[in-house]
């Protein structure tokens, strides 16, 4: 396997986790600042309906969009380190 291909995977990788994580906490904000206006305009007792229901299950899928990507880039990371260590032990065997 060539080190360059295992690196440029491992940063790939490491990327797209860091978009996702990027756009499900923005995703995340977004829901906490409607959710803050619908208090504003509604009264207490109309909060709970279907709509707000929608916003906690999707929550519940940007939180998990959120540990998806925790768990890509330590692995991500992980490929990078092996390369590395991969580098690492190829000079030192070349001396």
């Amino acid at each position: 396997m060539d080190v360059r291909s295992a690196f440029n995977s491992g940063l790939t990788g490491y990327q797209n986790a860091s978009a996702q994580l990027s756009n499900a906490s923005s995703r995340i904000a977004q829901a906490g600042t409607a959710e803050k206006s619908m208090v504003g305009e509604q009264q207490a007792s109309e909060i709970i309906s279907p709509s707000a229901e929608r916003t906690s299950i999707s929550l519940t899928t940007e939180v998990i969009n959120l540990k998806i990507a925790e768990i890509q880039a330590k692995s991500s990371a992980k490929v990078i380190s092996t390369a590395n260590d991969m580098v690492g032990t190829l000079i030192d065997t070349s001396v």
